[in-house]
């Protein structure tokens, strides 16, 4: 197609400019969030508290670098681990490295542990564990291994200690931290932390800043990168590194979904050029049909900035799909301009907004329900791509008729061959709405609806990062199975006493089976209650005679061992004193109970690791322990987010479908056309799920929020056919024939945006993109198959009777369709102008000016069946409707009085209905002029004509004034007396002059030529 200047430049740049502003302003405001734990929803409290552990658990941050080795000696192993805490400290990125604050918590907990020995034994701790170790022999072996540990090095200093617990009773109360080891046979030497078969080590370290922030993480596998480096020069293959935390799964996300986005945005946008290139025969046209999407997009996320902080990257990820959503009316308005023939840019505006419009109130409808989803990512989403449809939709009709010139091409350019392959596929009749449906049925053998709610799927990993993480629970033992417990407090004491309402509850737990004993600070520093309680069995166990036997067995063994008589005194002392003055937790031992204090709110926190036996009741512990403490346990949070997420998904689906319902019946208002409407969206439903259930993929949570999605999205093709034949009535139409093309190639740009995903790395992106890709084309091959054989039955396949005035109207869209209902119903004028037109039968040709609709138009072709009705209007949509109303019984064209339609031959009979009061006067007394011209001796002349407004018009004039005065529409209301002299005058005789309804606002004047 040759065009001169089809495009208005300036206006062109002033959108680029603006755009790119738009944008950056945007890009500037917001932030981009990589956190998509964030998106969970917080309004179930079991997954409230699971969301909160993770993000207040202080070792959420914190590293764990294994060193492995394959040498046979320790050597390399240790010297490599000498290598990497020092490397680990000098490069100033950790807050704290090694076991160290443990190793010191360690001792401090065990010189706490003996002064408090009182306080820290149970009725039954004492009677089952101390009772057994004060017999004579007991006390003999006690004694005598404490006098050789004070020979060897290791007992050095430790005199006081001996000389306070001679029995070992701290020993029995350490015992209690076994069960933080999740390891069996993992020991300590050295400082450090090795594994059961000696070949690995474990080095902890803390950031000193967020392992989620996207910033420090880089530093960091930019630091661990460097060390496997160096570490693999100094010791060769014997050695490896291997870190794992937090950091990796932050960078690998931001990094993939990064990756994602730029790929997924530029593979569409070329993706989509190219197919627009192909399609139509100039590039720039072709080019510009994807204008619309990208200013849409770009609008959208100027807009979601200003009421928004920050945007999801999964959003951004699917902005891809979104510029292939949002192009089709794009598409469909460049198919109009780049046809044959004239058409400006405002035509193929009126349409593309024709066929369109409910297309786009669905789609916007099928996001925006996302807003009732819970989830932040989907909500966002939801409101993202609503904004991107609906701003696309009014840059097509506002700005893009600005943009494009009027022009009128050379020859018809669209390409003959798309055109000809989609009016094939949409030809294939029964035969291809038989195998649709068979496809359905086989499919539906295999739906399977299997939901997984694994929130691993909501994050993706590179297979090194999964390497890593595989190797850790391999060698130390898989903690994330655990349930965890965090109890909260604005003081250390509170603490305490929440950790003692803890312990209690975990005790029931612990004797019931379903749990092993637990560590928690109360069973080493008890709170008030449990002190006194303690404390009072302590004094139970010791009465005075077990004192005095007691006493006595320590001095006749010690004094054959070579201890004094005094060695013991501060133990037995302890026996019969006082409680002991000690309360609170010393600092050093806070981290290696798992206590701390959130520098940023001030909250003390101490986290439990449960560990479930067999008949653990997850549902039972949740609502015992959650009074007091959050707890998050992964098979109940797995369960309650599918629960909800199969809640979520269902509520979703009843809002969009009975939303879509609604809007069918509205845009519709036919039962017939709404059952087909829905079909290729049952198709679509099934084969969707039959495929998902072919390839054994589940339901995961963005299958469940987007499968949704399709309902609105694949409706637009069913929207796009059902409408366009309403408007053209049958099939071969040249413009019907440009709707089914904008239909295929809007389809095929979403299938190209979805596709790009299917070769995402993230799991969210590429599962997204999958369901949406199967979803998307099933919706396109109903709507190609099953549709056209249906709709040509119900539009072409009529019989030639017609049934009257609604008859001839029962095809088209609502509007005119309940228009001419209830014109023919509420309006007196079919009653009373049967008694003044003509009784004679042979009436031939009827000239109808102003015919609007075709609603008399079609009352006169009912009443004259050998009657040719020619018609006048200004506008085309009324003409359009008139036309198709009249069918080959009408000659409709678009004009305004005083001009008339061509006529060849004189006319029988005129009417001018609720006309005459929208001319000039002069422009009334041209039209009778030029209407006694054309009419046989004897005709005919029907006005209808609308009086002046009396002092109190009825409230229906003052809605009809305002409508007109909306529209620019000037008004002229004559009078009986001034209409009946400008017939005098244009030589018509007055025949009957009579009022019209009960209201008296309007009257009838019948004449005819003198």
């Amino acid at each position: 197609m040759q065009m001169k200047a089809p495009i208005n430049i300036f206006a062109m740049l002033a959108v680029m400019i603006a755009g790119a502003a738009l944008f950056l302003i945007a890009f500037q405001r917001i932030t981009i969030d990589t956190d998509i734990v964030q998106s969970l929803p917080r309004n179930d409290p079991v997954i409230a508290d699971g969301i909160h552990i993770f993000e207040k658990n202080p070792i959420k941050d914190q590293i764990a670098i294994d060193i492995g080795s394959t040498a046979k000696d320790d050597i390399p192993l240790l010297a490599a681990a000498e290598r990497v805490e020092a490397r680990l400290l000098q490069s100033g990125l950790f807050a704290q490295v090694g076991t160290q604050p443990i190793q010191q918590g360690l001792a401090e907990l065990a010189d706490q542990v003996t002064q408090r020995l009182p306080v820290l034994f149970t009725a039954g701790e004492l009677q089952r564990q101390i009772a057994p170790l004060l017999s004579d022999e007991r006390i003999r072996q006690a004694l005598t291994q404490v006098r050789d540990d004070l020979y060897q090095m290791d007992g050095i200093g430790q005199a006081s200690t001996v000389a306070a617990d001679p029995l070992g009773l701290r020993h029995i109360v350490l015992e209690r931290l076994t069960a933080l080891n999740p390891v069996p046979g993992a020991t300590i030497r050295h400082g450090r932390i090795r594994s059961a078969d000696q070949h690995h080590l474990l080095i902890l370290a803390t950031p000193a800043g967020s392992s989620t922030d996207t910033t420090v993480a880089r530093s960091l596998a930019r630091f661990f990168q460097e060390l496997q480096t160096d570490l693999k020069q100094d010791f060769g293959e014997e050695i490896t590194l291997t870190p794992s935390g937090a950091f990796k799964a932050a960078l690998d996300n931001e990094t993939i979904i990064r990756r994602d986005v730029h790929r997924a945005v530029l593979w569409a946008t070329l993706g989509i050029s190219v197919l627009l290139l192909a399609a139509f025969s100039n590039p720039v046209v072709g080019l510009l049909a994807l204008l619309p999407a990208l200013a849409g997009t770009v609008l959208a996320f100027f807009v979601f900035s200003l009421v928004h902080d920050s945007i999801s990257i999964m959003v951004l990820g699917f902005g891809g799909a979104i510029i292939s959503i949002t192009v089709d009316h794009g598409i469909a308005y460049m198919l109009f301009v780049d046809k044959g023939g004239r058409n400006s840019g405002k035509q193929a505006s009126e349409e593309v907004r024709a066929v369109g419009l409910l297309a786009v109130l669905t789609s916007i409808g099928a996001f925006g329900v996302l807003a009732f989803s819970g989830f932040t990512v989907f909500e966002q989403l939801g409101q993202f791509t609503a904004m991107g449809i609906g701003f696309s939709f009014l840059f097509v009709h506002s700005v893009f008729p600005r943009i494009l010139r009027d022009q009128r091409p050379a020859a018809a350019t669209t390409r003959r061959r798309l055109s000809t392959i989609v009016n094939r596929l949409a030809s294939t009749g029964k035969s291809g709405l038989a195998l649709a449906l068979l496809t359905a049925a086989l499919l539906a053998v295999f739906i399977r609806p299997h939901f997984s709610t694994n929130l691993k799927a909501m994050n993706s990993v590179s297979r090194e990062t999964r390497s890593a993480d595989e190797l850790m629970t391999r060698v130390w033992g898989d903690i994330f199975s655990s349930v965890y417990l965090m109890t909260e407090a604005n003081d250390l004491n509170s603490l305490q006493e929440k950790n003692d309402q803890l312990l209690a509850h975990l005790e029931t737990e612990t004797h019931a089976g379903s749990i092993q004993k637990p560590v928690t600070p109360s069973r080493f520093f008890p709170g008030s209650d449990i002190r006194r309680e303690n404390f009072r069995a302590w004094r139970q166990f010791w009465t005075e005679e077990r004192v005095r036997e007691v006493s006595g067995r320590f001095i006749r063994q010690g004094e054959s061992l070579g201890f004094t008589y005094s060695a013991f005194a501060p133990f037995l002392h302890k026996l019969a004193g006082d409680p002991p003055d000690l309360t609170g937790i010393p600092e050093r031992v806070l981290p290696l109970l798992g206590i701390s204090k959130d520098k940023a709110d001030g909250q003390w926190r101490q986290v439990t690791r449960i560990t479930a036996r067999e008949g653990f009741d997850s549902q039972r512990f949740y609502s015992r322990m959650s009074s007091i403490c959050f707890v998050f346990d992964p098979a109940l949070f797995s369960e309650r987010m599918g629960q909800l997420l199969f809640g979520t998904f269902f509520k979703m689906l009843l809002i969009i479908g009975v939303s879509l319902i609604l809007l069918l019946v509205v845009f519709f208002a036919d039962a017939g056309l709404l059952f087909t409407a829905l079909l290729p969206m049952a198709f679509a439903f099934v084969c969707t799920l039959g495929t998902l259930g072919v390839m054994g993929r589940p339901l995961d949570i963005p299958a469940l929020m987007l499968s949704v999605i399709i309902l609105g999205m694949g409706v637009d093709y069913t929207l796009f056919m059902v409408r366009g034949y309403q408007r053209y009535q049958r099939f071969d139409h040249p413009h019907f024939a440009l709707v089914r093309t904008a239909i295929c190639m809007a389809a095929a740009s979403t299938l190209v945006g979805f596709a790009v995903l299917l070769v995402a790395d993230h799991n969210l992106l590429k599962s997204a993109g999958l369901i949406s890709f199967f979803g998307i084309g099933y919706c396109l091959v109903g709507a190609l198959l099953i549709l056209p054989p249906l709709l040509k039955r119900r539009f072409e396949s009529l019989p030639a009777e017609t049934g009257g005035i609604a008859w001839r109207y029962r095809n088209m869209e609502p509007y005119p369709r309940m228009f001419a209902q209830l014109k023919e119903r509420l309006d007196p004028l079919f009653d009373e102008i049967a008694t003044l037109v003509p009784k004679k039968t042979d009436i031939v040709n009827i000239l109808d000016v102003g015919c609007g609709y075709g609603v008399p138009a079609c009352w006169m072709a009912e009443r004259y069946p050998g009657a040719t009705i020619y018609g006048i209007d200004p506008d085309p949509e009324r003409v359009r409707v008139a036309a198709l109303a009249l069918g080959d019984r009408g000659r409709i064209c678009i004009g305004w009085a005083p001009d008339l339609p061509p006529v060849e031959v004189l006319i029988d009979l005129a009417t001018m209905l609720d006309v005459a009061h929208f001319l000039k006067p002069w422009e009334l007394e041209k039209t009778l002029q030029r209407i006694h011209e054309r009419m046989l001796p004897g005709g005919c002349l029907i006005i209808r004509s609308v009086m002046p407004p009396s002092s109190t018009p009825p409230w229906t004039w003052h809605l009809e004034r305002l409508k007109l005065k909306i529209n620019g529409t000037a008004t002229n209301y004559l009078d009986k007396a001034a209409i009946s002299a400008m017939l005098d005058k244009c030589d018509f005789e007055m025949l009957a002059s009579r009022p019209s309804g009960k209201r008296g606002d309007m009257q009838w004047h019948v004449a005819r030529p003198k």
